[in-house]
């Protein structure tokens, strides 16, 4: 693999037409310029400047390679000038967060037309939340963002962005008037949300799950369940005015103390792109106002 460096001194020989022009553009030594153009020549075998009364003039060779090289150093360059002055109206960046479905559910309307107000050639990769990975991945870049009730396992920038609380939910008419007991609660069959998804507070109070309960993956499996069946679910408060409308279910208060969350935004402790330090804080101020 070809040193970029030889690339962009080949590149300069071949614009200037000499090597002394090229190395006062470069701002190095007509030495190191020749020696990087004879580094060249023995990495391609091939001669590729001949002299030419005061400069030089190219060969056959030198234009074919000049011909696929010539644009590497300014497109390196742009990259690197891209990583270090993000211009939102101008980036063509993949941003990619984490959230779990409900996530979706609740911040993704918002977010998808607010980025591409703000940042109209950006594109946004959602990805499957896992609180066991997710601050790994975000400290090596793989993730801008991840939204979560529960904070990841590692080292993360924790931002606050809403307060919730979980109730439970039963098909209407299931519990009766009154809120059910823990007594009641630990004995009725319920759907259980996995713990990658960072939705445990109210799993971490009860005992293991009774006969006839439903592990699932994802909160858009819990309506139709619930409301067909006589399985119980605990979760956050603001999906039961759309669920009540559509799938004629209930919420009762639960029997614990503070069953209230607060929803953060987790960051790396260090942004590894300019683009993430403009996406994180961004989304947060715009989530924050929901």
């Amino acid at each position: 693999m070809l040193d970029l460096n030889l690339i962009r001194v080949f590149v300069a020989v071949m614009e200037e037409g000499t090597l002394t022009a090229a190395a006062e553009r470069l701002k190095l030594t007509q030495p190191s310029i020749t020696h990087a153009v004879n580094r060249l020549r023995r990495a391609t075998g091939d001669e590729l400047f001949a002299r030419s009364g005061r400069g030089v003039r190219p060969t056959r060779a030198a234009e074919q390679l000049y011909a696929e090289v010539a644009t590497l150093p300014a497109a390196a360059d742009a990259a690197v000038a891209g990583l270090a002055d993000f211009t939102p109206t101008r980036a063509a960046t993949t941003f990619r967060i984490a959230l779990t479905d409900l996530g979706q559910l609740v911040f993704l309307p918002h977010l998808v037309p607010a980025l591409a107000a703000a940042a109209p050639r950006c594109s946004l990769d959602v990805v499957p939340l896992d609180t066991s990975t997710a601050a790994e991945d975000l400290v090596s870049g793989a993730l801008d963002l991840a939204i979560a009730s529960a904070p990841p396992a590692g080292e993360v920038r924790a931002l606050p962005l809403r307060r919730d609380r979980y109730i439970c939910m039963a098909r209407s008419g299931r519990l009766g008037p009154r809120p059910p007991t823990a007594e009641e609660l630990s004995g009725a069959a319920r759907v259980v949300i996995r713990g990658s998804t960072g939705h445990t507070l109210v799993e971490s109070r009860m005992p293991p799950p009774a006969e006839g309960s439903v592990a699932v993956s994802t909160f858009s499996a819990i309506p139709s369940l619930v409301a067909g069946t006589d399985l119980l679910a605990f979760v956050p408060q603001i999906l039961l005015p759309e669920w009540a409308r559509t799938w004629g279910v209930q919420e009762w208060p639960l029997p614990f103390e503070d069953t209230d969350v607060t929803v953060h935004a987790y960051a790396a402790p260090r942004a590894p792109t300019s683009a993430t330090s403009w996406f994180v804080p961004w989304v947060v101020d715009l989530l924050r106002d929901l």
